[in-house]
Order: C-alpha cells, then sequence, then structure tokens
C-alpha cells in the first residue's frame, strides 16, 4: 500500500521544531526583559520599559537631563594661539621694569629670589610667566600675595613684566632647545635623578622632566628649572602630587608627580638647583 507524503512521520518534525524555538525565544524574552529584568540586588523594583532598556543597555530616559550638571573645571585659563603668543612677544620691558617694582620684596632686585618660597624669575621664559600669572588672576593657582597682586594687572600688563623677567641675565639659562650628547642620561643610569630628569621611568609612565623643562628640550609654558632654586621646586612638585596646585593644562605634572616618591622629588630638585650640565 503506497504511503501518502502528507503521512510521512519525518515531515511533521520540521514545523514542530521551527515552534519550539518560537516558543522559547518567547519565553526567553519575557523572562529576561520582562520579568527578571525588573528586579535588582538592594534596589527597588523597575518597570516593564527600564527593564527592557536596561537589558538592550539603553537608557530610558527620553527626556532632556534636568539634574544639575557640576561645573566643568579647567586647568588654565589660557590656550596658546595666535593671538596670545602674539600678546607675549609685544610684551614691552620698559614698561615691565616698572610694573616689577611691585615683584622686588620676594623674587630679588634682578629677579634672583634669595627665598625658596619664590621662584628666581630673571631670565625666565616670557611665556611662562605670562601663563603663571593669568593663572592667577583667574584664580586657577592659589597663593594670596600673586593672587591680589595679578589681579591688578591686565594682560598687556603681564605681557610687558614677562618680557621684563625674561630679558633678565644671571639667572636661568636661556631656553635653546639644543644641548650636546653627555653620559649618564640613558635608563641605565645608576643616580636616580639623573635618571628621571634625562630619561624618565617608562614603568611608571614618566617622561624626562628634560623634555619639558630643558635643558635638552622645553614646552611652552613649561619654566626651564636649570638653576632655579631647588627647595621651590621640591615645594611646587609635592604641590601637583598632593593636588594643592593644579594648573598644568594636560595634568602632565600632577600624574607625574603622584608617581615620585619624597625622597625622588628631593633629588630632581637638588639635581636642578645645583645647575644641571649643558
Amino acid at each position: 500500500m503506497r504511503v501518502k507524503k502528507s503521512d510521512n512521520i519525518s515531515d511533521r518534525w520540521p514545523p514542530i521544531a521551527w515552534m519550539s524555538m518560537v516558543t522559547l525565544v518567547a519565553v526567553a524574552f519575557v523572562l529576561g526583559f520582562l520579568v527578571l529584568g525588573r528586579y535588582r540586588l538592594y534596589a527597588p523594583t523597575v518597570n516593564v520599559w527600564v527593564a527592557m532598556c536596561r537589558s538592550l543597555g539603553l537608557t530610558p530616559d527620553l527626556g532632556a537631563a534636568n539634574e544639575p550638571q557640576p561645573t566643568p573645571q579647567t586647568p588654565t585659563s589660557i590656550s596658546w594661539t595666535t593671538g596670545t603668543l602674539a600678546q607675549i612677544s609685544s610684551g614691552d620691558k620698559i614698561h615691565g621694569a616698572f610694573i616689577a617694582l611691585n615683584c622686588t620684596a620676594c623674587h630679588g632686585e634682578a629677579g634672583i629670589s634669595s627665598s625658596d618660597l619664590a621662584p628666581t624669575l630673571a631670565g625666565i621664559d616670557a611665556a611662562a610667566t605670562f601663563k603663571e600669572l593669568a593663572d592667577y588672576r583667574s584664580g586657577k593657582r592659589l597663593w594670596g600675595v600673586m593672587n591680589g597682586i595679578s589681579a591688578a594687572l591686565s594682560a598687556q600688563d603681564s605681557a610687558d613684566v614677562a618680557a621684563y623677567y625674561a630679558s633678565l641675565p644671571g639667572g636661568l639659562p636661556v631656553l635653546t632647545g639644543r644641548s650636546t650628547p653627555a653620559s649618564g642620561r640613558t635608563l641605565r643610569e645608576t643616580d636616580s635623578a639623573a635618571r628621571l630628569v634625562f630619561a624618565g621611568d617608562p614603568a611608571r609612565g614618566i617622561a624626562p622632566c628634560a623634555s619639558c623643562h630643558g635643558p635638552e628640550g622645553y614646552k611652552l609654558g613649561a619654566p626651564a628649572l636649570t638653576s632655579q632654586r631647588a627647595r621651590y621646586i621640591e615645594r611646587q612638585t609635592a604641590a601637583f602630587a598632593q593636588g594643592l596646585r593644579g594648573n598644568d593644562i594636560n595634568m602632565q605634572m600632577r600624574t607625574i608627580a603622584k608617581e615620585l616618591a619624597p625622597d625622588e622629588m628631593r633629588a630632581i630638585a637638588v639635581l636642578y638647583g645645583g645647575g644641571a650640565p649643558q
């Protein structure tokens, strides 16, 4: 007797398999999105819409944000635009000399400080002085006396006094960005200060200090440190590490300083303060 195609039992499994799969997916969807997704450990149950969005990794909030947002924090008000650089280069050092009469008590008559609290300004790059005065004026860097003095200065006044101090001899070295090859400036250097200054520490993400502060390289707005007062360098490095100072544009100083041990800060400061080899 011939069996009809519709009576072939093997033809019934594909529909059964499809129906089973559809049923399984539907049950999983209901359990995963609508039931189990509503419950959270140690938190109130959410509604179905929120549960579905959370399961898909989406936000259930379709309205405008109405919660107060934190005030954006910027480390400095200075950006190195063409206009800013032009203003710095236009500084009048003769007028700056008159402004600097208010600075001699702390920074010395010739811009060479005798105090561990105040840096030597003679020979310092004009861009570095201009930036720090702007940061004091805007409150990005805090130091009582300097905040008050900077508030009385205009941007042009800052450019003028920066030009004056940059022209003074006998202080920090002239920025050239060039140096002759010398030994003891690799990761194999046993002296920790020389190694950190000239080679850094890649394992801790520490770039060489000399790449920004000289004597081998300079970054715009970063002051030269060779011949700067050692105790001042140490104090400022510690301030960056502790978060007391945070006006470094890309957080590079805060990031690096936090990785340094106190004895490393002191050793680097002494190396620079004693006059690093050129």
